[in-house]
């Protein structure tokens, strides 16, 4: 007669861990209130969404203007902000470009903010 275990979980999960990463998985286990690791492990792995996104093609170059306008603006808001300070008023022009291009950042930033979102539900796993 074989003294054979049948178990419905006959899979070992196995991996490596440093001193801070063994100390901070026991902090947040002793915080938890499971009563085993082992659900703790499982219901963090199995009850979390892994996201992947490829910042690549289009949506690096779309990245990469956003970048780019961010800056240009802020210069100019420190350039108008210097001219303030040194004439004590601010020309009409100045506050109407500002906002003009303000509003195309702002724009420019709704539809990053729709190609981060539609590529976050096209790219989640689980």
């Amino acid at each position: 007669m074989t003294n054979e275990i049948k178990r419905i979980n006959n899979h070992t999960v196995h991996f490596m861990v440093n001193e801070e990463e063994m100390a901070e998985l026991n902090r947040r286990y002793n915080r938890s209130g499971y009563k085993t690791k082992r659900e703790f492990y499982l219901d963090s792995i199995m009850k979390n969404r892994i996201i992947s996104i490829d910042v690549s093609g289009e949506f690096a170059k779309e990245l990469r203007e956003l970048q780019s306008l961010v800056s240009r603006n802020a210069a100019n808001i420190n350039q108008i902000a210097k001219h303030a300070n040194m004439s004590g008023s601010i020309e009409k022009i100045m506050i109407e470009n500002m906002q003009e291009v303000l509003q195309k950042e702002i724009q420019m930033l709704f539809e990053f903010r729709s190609m981060v979102s539609n590529n976050l539900i096209s790219e989640i796993v689980g």
